[in-house]
């Protein structure tokens, strides 16, 4: 049956197959000169592609997890960079979504909608684990301000809007806005890790930053209720894990085919016909193939799942873990077998090729998969429900 797709989704998706294919011409250039890629970031969120989950009843176009997926894939098959830089802008809106009141909603909705970018800066270095978070947000003066300083900040440097998570006067965890030129706030493009390297997943600083009271909103409590703020997070990760994967694939076809050697002893006049080659990529895609059929089904259940109940949130964070550990595996092994299918000559510096483990290897550091896969067996054996977080 031939499915039905809106004029404006299907604009939509390709908008952003247009912008992947511009992304992609640059990318490598950009991994080598660590560029702060203002141009590409500002074209990819002015397209209207970072609205796509605003509610309806706001003004947006509601597509759904699922598109969200589709476009982030798109993105990060070109420049995964690129691709994860929104992540927080998306995970803001989830948040605004699941918490905030009314006029908040109206406000920051419309902002987004109007074509401003969010980023998150949530992590810090140096504390007990990733959920030690030492910046404050204290009542002083006769108003809130912030203090404190905070790593990983991806795309804070891009934003228009920064959202600081930071503990009040009590220790309950907050969720404040700060506009970009906020007296105080300081952002620096000190990110050094040797693959996703223009995130921009650098420090900032917060040096008696004021927050209007209208734009802080619960952190904490946004956990506490069956939101599936976790496993949406998840799903962005697992995308861009998809997606590198997927570039991953096709250079390796592409070199296979173009350049690569037939082994001495295959008997063959070209490495395309190579039998340990072409079973070699077929592995691949068989393994890629799993891990987008689960991304494509976790992803539509997100959009369709009334969730009311614990179960309910436990059942599809496990199942979108699932998605992240298959996610994981294959762009982790398809950047790797790029070079051992390609063969020495890929490993040239002029070529690059490298950049798709590296980014592989550093995206998917972010929250490791075998507490996934431990979390993933307790539920089924145990009936242990995952822990309500970012990372699960």
């Amino acid at each position: 049956m031939k499915s039905m797709i809106s004029p404006q989704l299907s604009k939509l998706l390709s908008d952003a197959n247009d912008i992947a294919q511009w992304l992609r011409h640059s990318a490598s250039e950009r991994d080598q000169t660590r560029h702060i890629s203002t141009e590409q970031v500002d074209a990819y969120a002015s397209s209207g592609l970072w609205a796509v989950t605003v509610p309806k009843e706001y003004g947006g176009p509601d597509f759904g997890y699922k598109v969200l997926s589709q476009i982030t894939r798109l993105i990060a098959a070109a420049d995964p960079s690129i691709a994860q830089i929104p992540r927080g802008h998306f995970h803001i809106i989830d948040l605004l979504k699941a918490v905030a009141l009314p006029s908040q909603k109206t406000f920051f909705f419309r902002e987004i909608l109007a074509g401003k970018k969010f980023a998150q800066a949530a992590s810090e270095i140096g504390g007990k684990n990733v959920a030690d978070i030492q910046t404050m947000l204290t009542q002083e003066r006769g108003g809130w301000r912030l203090n404190g300083k905070k790593y990983y900040a991806t795309g804070c440097i891009h934003a228009d809007w920064i959202g600081i998570v930071a503990k009040d006067d009590i220790g309950v965890f907050m969720h404040a806005f700060v506009p970009k030129d906020a007296p105080g706030l300081d952002i620096k493009a000190d990110w050094s890790g040797f693959g996703q390297k223009v995130t921009a997943s650098g420090t900032v600083l917060l040096n008696d930053v004021v927050v209007n009271e209208e734009h802080i909103i619960p952190f904490t409590e946004a956990f506490l209720d069956v939101h599936p703020l976790g496993a949406v997070s998840q799903l962005i990760h697992a995308s861009i894990d998809i997606g590198i994967a997927r570039e991953s694939i096709d250079e390796t076809i592409k070199y296979i085919r173009q350049t690569a050697r037939p082994w001495i002893d295959s008997g063959v006049e070209k490495a395309s016909d190579d039998p340990y080659l072409i079973s070699g990529i077929g592995d691949l895609e068989i393994r890629y193939a799993a891990a987008v059929a689960m991304l494509d089904q976790v992803a539509g259940e997100l959009d369709e799942t009334v969730i009311s109940t614990d179960a309910d949130l436990a059942r599809l964070s496990v199942r979108v873990g699932i998605a992240k550990v298959l996610a994981n595996d294959i762009a982790l092994l398809a950047s790797n077998k790029l070079f051992e299918f390609a063969g020495t000559s890929s490993t040239r510096e002029s070529l690059n090729l490298h950049r798709h483990w590296r980014n592989a290897r550093t995206h998917t550091l972010h929250d490791p998969v075998r507490w996934k896969v431990n979390a993933i067996g307790q539920y089924y054996l145990n009936g242990v429900y995952p822990k309500r977080h970012n990372y699960i």
